[in-house]
Order: C-alpha cells, then structure tokens, then sequence
C-alpha cells in the first residue's frame, strides 16, 4: 500500500506530460520518460511522446518497438514492451545504492539517464500516533476548536541534507469531514508538504480533512524528484526547462525510498 501513495503523489508530475505549455517551443520530438525506482519492485517505465503546440505532423516511433536497456552492476537489462509506451523486466528488481543506466534510441537520438535508489529513512518517529480535536461546524466560535493549536512532529536521521517528502493518506471507510464548513464535494484523501532537507517536518492539524486512521509517508528523493516540487509551483513542469538530467528527452527518472508510520485521528 505505501506504493499506492506513491502514486498519488506522482500524478501531478505525470500530468505535465501530457499538457499543452504555452511556453513550449514550437515543435518538440523529445519523448517523455517517467520512471519512479523502488526498492523491492521490478523497475518499470512508462514513454510517452511530447504533444505538439503547432499544425507540423510528424511520425512518431512506436513507443512500443523501442530497443530499452538498463544497466545495473555491469549487467545490461533489455526491458520488455508491456503496452502502450510501459516498459520492465520481472527479473530486474530495484535496489538501494544501486546505480540504473537507462538508454535507448529515439527519432535518432540516444536517449540517457541514470539514477541511484536512495536509502530508507532512518529513524523515522511522530510525535503522536492519536490526536484528537472538536470537528469545525456553522456554530464553532472559536478557532482554532480545541485540540488543534499543537502541529504532530515527524523526525527522522538526516546528516547529509538529503531531501525527504511527506505524503499523508486516510484510510478510513467511512468518511466524517473534520470541518462541515468547508466544500463537502472536495474528496481528496491526500495531502502532502514541500520536500526539506532538514530531519524534521510538521503536520498541521487542519490539514487532515477527514477523521480516522492515516498513513504517513516519508519518501526520501533525490534532487531531480524534489526540484519538480521547487520549480513547478507543486502542478505542472514547463517541458521546455524540464530540471531532471534526461538527455534527449524530458521526464524524470529518479529512486525513491520510504518508511510508513500510522495516525489516528479521532474527533473530541
């Protein structure tokens, strides 16, 4: 399940991909690569191509046809086309420390990338595993309700700088909003802060939109994932600047690695 919340945070990285920039150059044959490495699971890629922003037609290759190889530990993977621009190989399975070559040709151009898997977070720890607070309704007076004034702290090992994201997910079957003031048609079962590089990070009690048992997150990232996050404004990514280290193509292709810890949310 902590991949499932993976996911969910990549979408808004995966939706630039497919958007129309006002600021792209006129016609852009770059593929799209997107590609989250995970410990423990069969590396996996998804290619798509870039839309154009004028009337040009153009012939794009089969995204589906495409000699794709990773090397890892002097051993070269030929990935297998699983349809519609997906790529992975079952026996290639993601390690921590390990350094991934991906290479292929596209329209002529060698496309390359490479990226290490970062390590677990270390000592991952919150402040609390329950809170506790009033819901918000039309007669509530005072703000914040009572319970809501002391953010939950999470904090972890972090001598290097490294940069770590939070992702929090509720779990709960039945939903009961913590503020019945609000737009009852906003379902988002997610959120999430701006990547730091500190060990440590805060979550605001009104920020959990739903009542019941959450999961939290943390996802230590590498650079490239986390200026996606300082130079997108948290939604889109400009293809024309992209800021990951993909040549002849635009996208990501980074490692991400993650510890889970549990919060009960429970109203007073």
């Amino acid at each position: 399940m902590i991949y499932r919340a993976l996911i969910l945070i990549t979408l808004p990285v995966i939706i630039w991909s497919c958007k129309k920039e006002q600021s792209l150059p006129e016609y852009n044959t770059d593929p799209v690569v997107t590609a989250y490495l995970s410990p423990g699971k069969a590396l996996t890629l998804q290619l798509q191509h870039q839309q154009s922003t004028s009337s040009q037609t153009f012939s794009s290759p089969s995204l589906d046809s495409l000699d794709v190889t990773i090397a890892a530990n002097d051993t070269v993977y030929h990935l297998t086309a699983a349809g519609t621009g997906s790529y992975t190989d079952s026996a290639l399975i993601v390690k921590p420390g390990v350094k991934y070559n991906l290479s292929f040709t596209y329209n002529g151009k060698q496309v390359t990338a490479s990226t290490v898997v970062p390590s677990k977070p270390d000592s991952f720890t919150t402040s609390e595993t329950e809170i506790s607070f009033s819901q918000i309704t039309s007669s509530t007076t005072t703000f914040p309700p009572a319970g809501q004034l002391e953010p939950v702290t999470l904090s972890w090992k972090n001598s290097d700088g490294s940069y770590y994201l939070t992702v929090v997910e509720n779990l709960a079957t039945t939903l009961v909003r913590t503020d019945l003031t609000v737009d009852s048609t906003d379902t988002t079962l997610v959120f999430r802060n701006r990547p730091v590089q500190t060990s440590s990070d805060e979550l605001n009690t009104r920020a959990f939109k739903y009542f019941g048992k959450h999961r939290i997150v943390l996802f230590h990232i590498n650079p490239d994932y986390a200026s996606l996050y300082n130079k997108s404004n948290n939604s889109s990514q400009n293809l024309s600047t992209p800021s990951t280290g993909i040549t002849n193509g635009v996208g990501i292709f980074t490692g991400v690695n993650s510890d889970t810890l549990f919060l009960q949310v429970t109203k007073k």
